[in-house]
């Protein structure tokens, strides 16, 4: 039955219109062309085009992830940087400004686009067409939030990495690091799918480990300050989420808070512990896009559909500390911390 729900997938959501089976020959019959034609002026523009076109709906940024996901294209020679136009989307953050990044990419007919967050790839999906190729990259809930059907089987023309990383390590470190903990402020932006998930799923996983804790839901940074110092007295340390308000700034904000006031910042965040978070377990970006790049290449050079590929997930994720944050918050670290965590570079932010 699978098979077949995979089949009609296929029939209904890979057929390409004419014009786009056209541009492709032509880009092939161009490139032949141009080998024969080196050195010779009129054949110059030629140089223009380029055998895939892939949009970058890079949402807030994220540079990171955009490098590995390049990277893993060239990855075992799959493709050339030279096969290669990237049209980079806009960087705002802003469901309106994706909308017009995800049209503009629909409009130049891209073979394939790299979307990044739960936000931006929800919006990108709602555009393109069914039979573009959508690889997404830090997705946290990539199935609950309703973009793919399971990890295993997307059900659709979306595949790609996540940046989940299981609760059972947020409780390691917090045993490792601070034992004592018994209560805690959970932040995510209000209404965002995302990280709310993770939220309620920390939650209850603290819970069960006899650790009390508040959901704390700003919708700003204003708010986020506000809310952070009316329950600093209140808790043992604050936790943060993957979402667009923490990667936003808001996490940053909350760390002038967390070192004035000693209160440690739990972090799912990598550049939330470079910028001042004392520690946590993240799944790096650059490795998320360098896995994303290689689904990308396979998917381009070989046909691949996206459906007949698994969305994946960094296991195991780092263990990371700010040493600097360590040293200002008084805190030391056991042997066995010391053996198991990894110290961050806060040189360099994503």
């Amino acid at each position: 039955m699978k098979e077949q729900h995979q089949t009609e997938c296929f029939a209904n959501g890979t057929k390409q219109s004419g014009k786009t089976r056209l541009q492709k020959i032509l880009r092939v019959w161009f490139k032949k062309l141009l080998k024969v034609c080196t050195g010779i002026c009129f054949c110059l523009p030629i140089l223009a085009w380029s055998e895939y076109k892939i949009g970058l709906a890079v949402w807030s940024g994220y540079p990171e992830s955009v490098a590995g996901f390049k990277d893993g294209l060239v990855k075992d020679g799959l493709l050339s940087l030279s096969d290669i136009t990237f049209l980079p989307g806009k960087v705002a953050g802003n469901i309106e400004v994706q909308q017009k990044v995800a049209e503009s990419f629909r409009a130049q007919q891209v073979d394939l686009v790299y979307s990044l967050t739960t936000s931006g790839t929800t919006v990108v999906k709602e555009v393109m067409p069914s039979n573009t190729p959508i690889i997404y990259s830090i997705v946290s809930y990539p199935a609950d939030s309703g973009l793919i059907e399971s990890f295993e089987y997307s059900g659709n023309n979306l595949v790609g990495t996540s940046n989940y990383v299981s609760i059972r390590h947020y409780l390691t470190m917090l045993k490792l690091i601070q034992p004592e903990t018994k209560r805690v402020a959970i932040f995510h932006r209000k209404g965002e799918p995302n990280s709310k998930i993770q939220s309620a799923n920390l939650k209850r996983q603290l819970r069960r480990s006899g650790i009390e804790s508040i959901i704390l839901q700003p919708t700003d940074i204003a708010q986020l300050k506000e809310m952070a110092l009316e329950q600093v007295d209140k808790v043992d340390l604050f936790i943060t989420t993957t979402d667009t308000l923490m990667q936003g700034g808001g996490e940053k904000a909350l760390i002038e808070i967390s070192l004035d006031k000693k209160r440690p910042i739990l972090s799912s965040n990598k550049a939330g512990i470079q910028q001042g978070s004392l520690f946590g377990p993240v799944a790096d970006f650059y490795t998320l896009g360098y896995m994303a790049g290689k689904k990308a290449a396979i998917i381009l050079k070989n046909g691949i559909r996206p459906s007949q590929m698994s969305s994946e997930l960094q296991d195991p994720p780092l263990f990371l500390v700010n040493k600097n944050s360590l040293d200002i918050l008084g805190i030391s670290l056991s042997v066995e911390a010391q053996k198991r965590i990894r110290y961050i570079d806060p040189s360099h932010i994503e």
